[in-house]
C-alpha cells in the first residue's frame, strides 16, 4: 500500500524555495535597514562631534589673537581649509570601510539565509528516502526483520518530493509482492516435489518390494530342497533379495521421509544418519538440544532434506569420513539451528554455490530461513537458521 500525505496540501518545490528564500530575505532586510539605521545616528553624532570641535577650536583662536591684519586672515582661512579637508578625508575613507562591511556583511549573510532556509526543504526529505532504502536493503540480507517501509513528515508535502516517495514506495511494494509471489511459487513446486517424491516411492515399493517379497519366499523355499546345487543356488538368489530389499528400504527412506508422520524430527535425523553413516561407512558426530521445539508443519521436510543434501556434499567433497551434526533452539533470535561440519574439505578458495547448496537456500528461503555457509582451516560449516512461531515453542 502507497503512503499518501492527507490533510496536507502539496506545493511545488520552486514555490517552496521562494517562499522560504522571501521570507529569509524580507527578516535579513529588516536587520540591515536597522543596522544602518544605528550607523546612520553614529554617523550624525561623530559628524556633530567633529563640527562642535572645529568651532571651539576657532573660537579659542580668535579670543586668544589680537586684532587680524589681512596676512593672520589669510592664514586663518588657510588652516581652517585644511582642516576641513583632513576631515572630509578621515569622514570619507570611514564611510568607504562602512560601505564595504555592510557589502560583505550582506553578502555572507544572504549566504547564509540561503543556506538555512533551503537546506532542511532539501535535506531531511532525501535523508528520509535513503534511509528508507537503507532499510529496504537490510531486510533483504535479514529475512526476519520487519517489512521495510518508508516513513513519511511534512516535508513531503512538496510535490516534487512526494512523487519521489510514492515512486519509491510503490517500487518496494511491487518487490515485496513479487517476492512473496516467488516464495509462494518456490513452496508450490517444493510441495509438488514432496508429492512426486512420495508418489514414486510408493509405485517403488508397489512393484518392486512385491516382486522381492515373492522372489525372498521362492528363495528360501528353494533353501530347504536336498539337493545341493539348488540349495547353493537358492542361498544366492535369496541373499540379493535381501539386499535389493535393504537397497530399497534405503531409497523409500531419502525419497518418502515416513518416520516424520510417526515420529519427531529428531528420531527421522538420527535414523537418516545412522543408516547414512553404515551405507558410507563415515563417523557421525550428533547432538540435539533437549530445548528445540516443534517446528511448523512444513518446516520438517526441509530440514531433513537440507540434512539429506548436506550430508550428500559431504560425502562428495570432503576428503576425511567424519561429519558433525548439532541442533538446537536460540532463545534470543527464536530460530531452530541447524549446523553440519565435515573435516577434510578437499578443495581450497572461495565456495561456488552448487545445485545442492542453491537447493538448501531456497528451501530454508520457503520457511523465511537463513543459510550461511564458510570455510574453517579443512572443514566446511554450513548453518540453516529457520524461525519459531511463539506457539510452536510454547507447544
Amino acid at each position: 500500500m502507497l503512503l499518501f500525505i492527507q490533510g496536507i496540501q502539496s506545493m511545488r518545490l520552486s514555490e517552496l524555495l521562494v517562499r522560504r528564500l522571501l521570507t529569509w530575505l524580507g527578516l535579513w532586510a529588516v536587520f540591515c535597514v536597522l543596522v544602518v539605521f544605528a550607523m546612520g545616528r553614529l554617523d550624525v553624532k561623530t559628524e556633530y562631534a567633529a563640527a562642535s570641535a572645529l568651532v571651539d577650536d576657532l573660537h579659542r583662536g580668535l579670543s586668544s589673537a589680537e586684532p587680524l591684519g589681512n596676512i593672520a586672515l589669510q592664514r586663518l582661512r588657510q588652516q581652517l581649509a585644511e582642516r576641513k579637508a583632513e576631515q572630509e578625508r578621515r569622514e570619507t575613507r570611514r564611510e568607504l570601510y562602512l560601505i564595504s562591511a555592510m557589502l560583505l556583511l550582506m553578502a555572507a549573510g544572504s549566504g547564509v539565509v540561503v543556506w538555512y532556509s533551503l537546506r532542511p526543504a532539501l535535506n531531511k526529505p532525501l535523508q528520509q528516502l535513503v534511509q528508507g532504502l537503507r532499510d529496504y536493503e537490510e531486510a533483504e540480507r535479514d529475512p526476519s526483520l520487519p517489512p521495510p517501509g518508508l516513513k513519511i513528515s511534512d516535508e513531503f508535502r512538496i510535490e516534487e518530493f512526494k512523487r519521489i516517495h510514492d515512486s519509491v514506495s510503490q517500487l518496494i511494494n511491487t518487490l515485496n509482492a513479487e517476492q512473496k509471489k516467488s516464495r509462494d511459487l518456490l513452496n508450490r513446486v517444493v510441495d509438488l516435489q514432496e508429492r512426486e517424491r512420495q508418489a514414486i516411492a510408493q509405485d517403488l515399493h508397489d512393484y518392486f518390494g512385491q516382486s522381492l517379497t515373492s522372489i525372498s519366499v521362492n528363495s528360501a523355499f528353494l533353501v530347504r530342497s536336498t539337493q545341493a546345487h539348488t540349495q547353493e543356488a537358492a542361498k544366492a538368489v535369496h541373499d540379493q533379495a535381501q539386499e535389493m530389499m535393504g537397497w530399497l528400504r534405503s531409497s523409500l527412506r531419502e525419497l518418502k521421509p515416513h518416520l516424520l508422520l510417526e515420529v519427531s524430527l529428531r528420531d527421522a535425523a538420527l535414523d537418516l544418519l545412522d543408516n547414512w553413516a553404515k551405507r558410507h561407512g563415515w563417523y557421525v558426530d550428533f547432538a540435539w538440544a533437549a530445548n528445540t521445539p516443534e517446528l511448523p508443519k512444513e518446516a520438517p521436510i526441509a530440514v531433513y532434506r537440507t540434512l539429506q543434501e548436506a550430508l550428500t556434499n559431504a560425502a562428495r567433497h570432503a576428503s576425511t569420513k567424519k561429519v558433525k551434526v548439532l541442533a538446537g533452539f536460540d532463545d534470543q533470535t527464536r530460530e531452530f539451528i541447524l549446523i553440519v561440519e565435515n573435516d577434510g574439505l578437499a578443495a581450497k578458495g572461495p565456495i561456488t554455490p552448487s545445485l545442492g547448496l542453491t537447493g538448501i537456500r531456497e528451501r530454508m528461503a520457503s520457511l523465511q530461513g537463513r543459510v550461511f555457509w564458510n570455510t574453517e582451516e579443512d572443514r566446511f560449516v554450513l548453518r540453516c537458521h529457520v524461525p519459531v512461531a511463539e506457539e510452536n515453542h510454547a507447544a
